[in-house]
């Protein structure tokens, strides 16, 4: 069964880093963290980029750490940052990458890794199979990168209105796309009312499927939320005309 690694990156992780192409601005996916979580923009392949370039992405993304995983620039600013929060929070940290195909994450979490970091296993009460890299006694890295897909509106709720949510690749991606869609254009107390949950201000549409999921008792083995069967829901409820 094929389960967005996004919803996992989001309950696990207290930092995400949300990787993109320093080339192409349209490349920064506009990622909202969960409640206490923090999100870090990386701008990868900066050695590609001219000065002039690069002065402009700082004016424009500020906070945003510029990185290049081929020449290696920018590992020290990451790390140093994330040991920091890992002393602010005061406790070991879970970080996860996400970002859209071709900005070179699973390049940012080699060039993380190293030679020195070992896997660790889940502890009790932690997503079976999810691999986690050590990279000191303060992080921990997931070691699978998260992948946003970019539809347009028009495209991903064609998508959602005529493929099985069976057949599809990521429903989850799909359904949540819906909801924002359906959200947007009834209001959020539609969404509230039909699946009898709250939905609080600033949640977004992957928070909501977990909420449809705790509400409907939908779990897997361990007592994850099963949000691949939640985003089918919403998906057959569209399709048949229930929401």
């Amino acid at each position: 069964m094929t389960r967005s690694l996004i919803s996992k990156i989001r309950r696990e992780c207290d930092v995400v880093l949300v990787v993109a192409d320093a080339r192409s601005p349209s490349t920064v996916f506009p990622f909202h963290p969960s409640s206490g979580q923090k999100a870090i923009l990386i701008l990868n392949k900066i050695d590609l980029c001219t000065d002039e370039e690069i002065s402009a992405l700082r004016g424009r993304y500020r906070g945003a750490i510029f990185m290049s995983a081929r020449t290696r620039k920018g590992k020290g600013h990451l790390l140093h940052t994330l040991i920091r929060i890992a002393k602010e929070k005061g406790h070991l940290i879970r970080v996860g990458v996400v970002g859209v195909p071709n900005v070179g994450k699973s390049s940012i979490i080699n060039l993380l890794r190293g030679k020195r970091s070992a896997r660790t296993s889940p502890t009790p009460g932690e997503t079976r199979g999810i691999q986690w890299l050590k990279l000191n006694k303060d992080i921990l890295l997931y070691d699978s990168p998260g992948v946003f897909v970019r539809d347009t509106g028009e495209e991903a709720l064609a998508h959602a209105s005529t493929v099985a949510a069976e057949k599809m690749k990521d429903p989850e991606s799909a359904a949540a796309r819906l909801l924002a869609h359906i959200i947007k254009s009834r209001g959020r107390g539609h969404v509230a009312a039909h699946y009898d949950i709250e939905i609080g201000e600033g949640e977004d549409t992957y928070e909501i499927l977990e909420k449809i999921a705790i509400r409907n008792g939908m779990l897997l083995k361990g007592g994850e939320l099963d949000t691949d069967r939640a985003a089918k829901r919403v998906i057959h409820d569209w399709q048949t005309g229930k929401i």
